[in-house]
Parts: structure tokens; sequence; C-alpha cells
């Protein structure tokens, strides 16, 4: 005897997803070179089309990882890392330009960005192994022209 109802027949669909795996072909931005040992490095070339007319601007646009807080006037306030935090431990990434540190971030608002050379992003083990226990949340380290010549 046949029945009128529509016999259920289980069906078993094969999903295929295919995962691409970035390993050393990171997707960056033209100017942008993420460097084997993982360091960012932003050119002139990157900086200048980021379109950033102050250094501060070139930090906020082409380092990622970071936050950059602005006071009440617009102005350069406080630079984070983003993630866990320390009661303990420095806040705030390393910032160096040409090899001194950076304590007032207000300079980075006045700063034309055309005078920068490069922008470099040391995290992790490599910052606190060249500059030791002061660079836990990173090293922010910018070259000028002027560093150069």
């Amino acid at each position: 005897m046949r029945s009128s109802f529509p016999q259920i027949v289980p069906r078993v669909f094969l999903l295929v997803a295919f995962v691409s795996c970035s390993h050393g072909t990171r997707s960056t931005p033209e100017g942008v070179i993420i460097t084997p040992d993982g360091h960012r490095l932003v050119t002139e070339y990157g900086i200048k089309q980021s379109g950033a007319r102050t250094a501060w601007d070139a930090l906020q646009r082409t380092v990622p990882f970071f936050t950059f807080r602005e006071n009440n006037h617009g102005g350069p306030s406080r630079v984070e890392h983003r993630g866990r935090s320390s009661i303990v431990l420095r806040d705030q990434p390393l910032i160096l330009i040409d090899d001194v540190e950076l304590t007032d971030f207000g300079l980075l608002g006045g700063m034309p960005a055309s005078d920068i050379l490069q922008i470099e992003v040391l995290e992790g083990i490599d910052a606190t192994t060249r500059y030791g226990t002061n660079a836990t949340k990173g090293v922010i380290k910018i070259s000028t022209k002027s560093s150069v010549s």
C-alpha cells in the first residue's frame, strides 16, 4: 500500500570550506611593510598615501593595535595599546623620535607628516628585548628625514 505522504529521504550534503592561510603574505596597504620578524614598517610613501598632515595623523592612520586619544581641544594626549592593561607596568607604548623618547604627545600634533621618513612598530618580546621593561606595551619608532641628513 502506497502512502499519500511524500517519502522523506535523508540526504547528506558535504560542505567544503576553503580556508586561506596568510603566513608571510599579509595584505597590507601600499607603503606598509611587514618584515619577516613581524615588525610593521610604514614608509614615507605609506605616510603620504594615508593623507596625514601631522605626525599624530600619520600614527592614527597607519599604526594598528593602538588607540590614540585626544584632549578636549582635539590635540594629542595619550596613546594606549589595545588589549590588557596592568597596574604595575607602563600602559603606554614607548614612542621614540630619532631614538629620543617622547614624553609630550602634543609635539606630534605640530610635527608635519612630510618630515617623517618612516615609522617602525615593535611589539611583544622584540620591543622588550631591545628597549627593556619600559617597552612592554610596544615601541613606536619615528625616523625623520633630518636624522638621515
